[in-house]
């Protein structure tokens, strides 16, 4: 964001409670500053983390040759590299 449209922004609240863009300010007329609250608490529901026991499973099969790997799902960056390099 540009330092000086910022310190205008500000400039606007302390002066007339809000910003008022150009077009707007030439044709209305100043508005008190409100008197609500600067910051309202939002409760939020709690987050739903991932149970440790899911995993991603995955099976390689070449020819004769199989391959299962179990990865956490907490780790599926780390699975995405490790299949990119396996890849090569």
């Amino acid at each position: 964001m540009n330092a000086n449209v910022l310190h205008r922004w500000l400039n606007e609240h302390h002066r007339t409670g809000r910003h008022q863009l150009v077009d707007a300010a030439k044709h209305a007329t100043p508005v008190a500053p409100s008197h609500s609250p600067a910051f309202i608490a939002l409760t939020l529901p709690p987050a739903n983390p991932v149970p440790r026991d899911q995993e991603v499973k995955l099976e390689l099969r070449k020819g004769a040759l199989s391959m299962v790997v179990t990865w956490p799902l907490s780790a599926t960056a780390d699975l995405a590299r490790w299949t990119a390099a396996v890849l090569q």
